[in-house]
């Protein structure tokens, strides 16, 4: 059962722009089980854990086919400032 993302933040709800935004915010909201996560949600106004942080992690890697690693997660909470570093780790040369 999901909770309404009201109970977690005060903030007008601000629509993912993107594609990548979308399915950070989908993923974040089931793992975290809320209704909706918004582009400027945070990770942490949701009381987000380390274990959650590592299933989003794995979930985004599975459904989105992009490697994320949970410190990402933690550094850029925000659903927009992830994508971007998402979006910035898939143009970085393969070392």
């Amino acid at each position: 059962m999901t909770g309404p993302r009201e109970d977690h933040v005060d903030t007008e709800f601000e629509a993912p722009a993107n594609d990548l935004e979308q399915g950070i915010a989908a993923i974040l909201a089931e793992v975290l089980s809320v209704d909706r996560i918004g582009r400027t949600d945070s990770f942490y106004d949701f009381s987000g854990t380390s274990l959650q942080a590592i299933r989003i992690c794995v979930r985004i890697e599975q459904r989105l086919g992009i490697k994320a690693k949970p410190e990402w997660l933690f550094s850029h909470d925000v659903v927009e400032d992830l994508a971007r570093r998402l979006a910035e780790q898939q143009q970085e040369p393969v070392r």
